[in-house]
């Protein structure tokens, strides 16, 4: 071998044994990695969600124990050695009871399911509102891998006021008067209670007012230094309706502002309703008979005029008419929907028949409305009219105009022919002288 080859050949495994060296020293950090586990994340796979939590709600100084239930969205890939973990400075007014980490499941098949439990307290002092916490999932995408993957996923727990310490309400709305018509000015007194176990303080009641109504004189604010459990305090308020308010029941907003015990601020709202009731209902505007006097065996026409003097459509209108035997031959009229207005007038007519043998004098007549207002309510009104039944004068019925004329014709026609007996006999005097006269002449 000569020394040319012997160089070569040293050269050859020198190269060799440095390329091994290298690739040792390339692989090993890998082996390191995949022994220890270390966790690699997966950004673009969004392999997991949190389909349900229960329960969601808590009070301040509950402890309760939370089921979180994930699922795999993933439709063709299983998770394997899938476990979640739960940091404890992401937990501000939480607190986590037992282990942060959680095993959830051996294996979670594509869009399977896998719950995990955490015991959560929530401290006495926690503000209300919804707390997010993050949870982070871990989990092999091979059985026997060794590479972890990991993904954050959030979950809320709504903390809200125990209703048991902290509980103001009203006990009772009522109104001075007690009837609310449009156009009216009246006090709404709201009787405030503390129904909870704690001192409440500052409290600020505030009435939102909307049209129709607007506050008259007073603050819309009433300010309550102090409630104690039980106590009870009245909160006043000067208010008017609109003249143009329709006539329904209307929703009225107190907004509450007050400490509570934990020297916390809270804010409340309060919904209760005002009834504005009709200042006026349906009402007879007018009864026309014709003809104006009646006789035993006339015919003729009743005419009663109803108009809505309220704000709203009245429903089921109806007018029937009692007494008056033997001179209506109709009792009952049913007009239905009567509008808001005078330009609105209903006209029910009934028919006249005067029995022949009813005796003349004067016959009450009961007219009565009945209607329903839109809330179903029923209302009904009565009206006496009086018809009077004439004594029949002759046979052959005349008025009395007819009558006094007749009477100054026979009295003209008696004093002209007195006047023409009177004038004729003179002249027949004289005609008689005149021949006497005459006689004598030719004698």
């Amino acid at each position: 071998m000569s020394i040319k080859t012997a160089t070569m050949d040293y050269c050859r495994i020198f190269t060799i044994l440095f390329l091994v060296l290298v690739t040792l020293i390339i692989i090993q950090p890998v082996s390191a990695s995949l022994e220890t586990g270390n966790t690699t994340p997966l950004v673009t796979m969004g392999q997991f969600v949190i389909k349900d939590v229960s329960p969601a709600l808590g009070n301040p100084g509950d402890t309760k124990t939370v089921t979180i239930t994930i699922k795999n969205i993933n439709t063709d890939k299983s998770a394997y050695a899938v476990s979640t973990l739960i940091k404890p400075e992401n937990l501000n007014y939480l607190q986590i009871e037992g282990g942060m980490a959680k095993f959830g499941s051996v294996q979670v098949m594509p869009l399977d399911s896998f719950p995990v439990q955490y015991t959560i307290s929530i401290k006495e002092n926690s503000p209300k509102g919804i707390y997010y916490i993050p949870i982070t999932c871990v989990w092999s995408t091979s059985e026997a891998g060794t590479v972890k993957y990991q993904e954050d996923l959030y979950f809320g727990i709504n903390v809200i006021d125990n209703p048991e310490l902290l509980k103001i309400d009203t006990t009772s709305i009522t109104t001075d008067p007690g009837h609310v018509y449009p156009g009216d000015s009246f006090i709404l007194k709201v009787t405030l209670n503390n129904h909870g176990n704690n001192n409440i303080s500052q409290i600020r009641a505030i009435i939102n007012t909307e049209k129709p109504f607007s506050s008259v004189g007073t603050s819309t604010e009433q300010y309550i230094s102090v409630l104690t459990p039980g106590q009870s305090e009245v909160a006043s308020y000067s208010l008017q309706v609109d003249k143009l308010a329709q006539s329904r029941l209307y929703n009225l907003n107190l907004s509450l502002q007050y400490i509570d015990n934990f020297n916390r601020l809270q804010n409340q709202q309060i919904s209760f309703g005002i009834n504005v009731e009709e200042s006026s209902g349906v009402y007879i505007q007018d009864v026309r008979l014709d003809p104006t006097s009646l006789y035993p065996g006339t015919e003729g026409l009743l005419q009663v005029q109803i108009v809505n003097a309220g704000t709203n459509n009245v429903e089921n209108v109806r007018i029937p008419i009692s007494g008056g035997d033997n001179i209506l031959n109709q009792r009952q009229n049913f007009i239905g929907i009567l509008s808001p207005g005078s330009s609105t007038a209903e006209t029910s007519s009934y028919g006249v028949l005067v029995n022949r043998e009813t005796q003349p004098g004067s016959y009450g007549m009961n007219i009565q409305i009945n209607y329903d207002d839109l809330s179903g309510e029923h209302f009904s009104k009565a009206n006496l009219y009086i018809v009077k039944i004439n004594e029949p004068s002759s046979m052959i019925p005349v008025s009395s105009t007819l009558l006094q004329q007749i009477c100054y014709a026979l009295i003209f026609i008696i004093i002209s022919y007195g006047v023409f007996l009177s004038v004729g006999s003179r002249i027949e005097k004289e005609q008689n002288s005149v021949t006497g006269e005459d006689d004598e002449r030719t004698r």
